[in-house]
Parts: C-alpha cells; sequence; structure tokens
C-alpha cells in the first residue's frame, strides 16, 4: 500500500455506524496501546481515546483555518491540565 501524501486532503468515507473496525497491531501499537492501557481501559477503549484526540485535533485545526480542511496537521505538543486528586467521573477523561 502507498503511504499517503499528509499534505494534500483526501476524501474517504468513514465506515458505517455499526460496523467493526479491524487494524493489524504491529510492535510500535501494541507499545503505544500499553502505555494508554495503564490508565485502566481496555484495547478498545484506548483505541476509542485515541481516535477522539486526534479527531479534536484536526477539527480544531481545520475550523480555525490553520490548515486546509483534509490535510493533517503537524503537531509537537499538548496542553495537559494540572493533575487534580478530586476530580469526579462526571468531569469526562
Amino acid at each position: 500500500m502507498a503511504t499517503p501524501n499528509l499534505n494534500e486532503p483526501h476524501a474517504t468515507a468513514a465506515p458505517a455506524v455499526g460496523t467493526r473496525l479491524s487494524v493489524r497491531v504491529d510492535e510500535g501499537m501494541s507499545d503505544d496501546l500499553a502505555v494508554i492501557m495503564r490508565t485502566g481501559c481496555n484495547a478498545s477503549d484506548a483505541v476509542r481515546r485515541a481516535l477522539i484526540l486526534l479527531s479534536n485535533i484536526c477539527h480544531e485545526t481545520w475550523s480555525r483555518g490553520h490548515y486546509p480542511d483534509g490535510v493533517m496537521p503537524h503537531y509537537t505538543s499538548a496542553i495537559v491540565e494540572p493533575y487534580d486528586p478530586d476530580r469526579t467521573p462526571e468531569q469526562g477523561v
């Protein structure tokens, strides 16, 4: 499979709601999943959380006009809120 050019927009349809997503896990992905799963979630939840994070990065970058719609943003850092031992589940993750 050819490596996609991340500097060009792509129009690929998302999988239909209710279908299962299949991804081959290589060594790097296994290591990445292990890091996220240290928070107590399972592999499916880890993938969901990572997907939500990347989706939010793309959406915000495109909606603010920092990158053309459909072009993968290059990101170098993240803003992390300070740890709060008193946070409740209602505050989200």
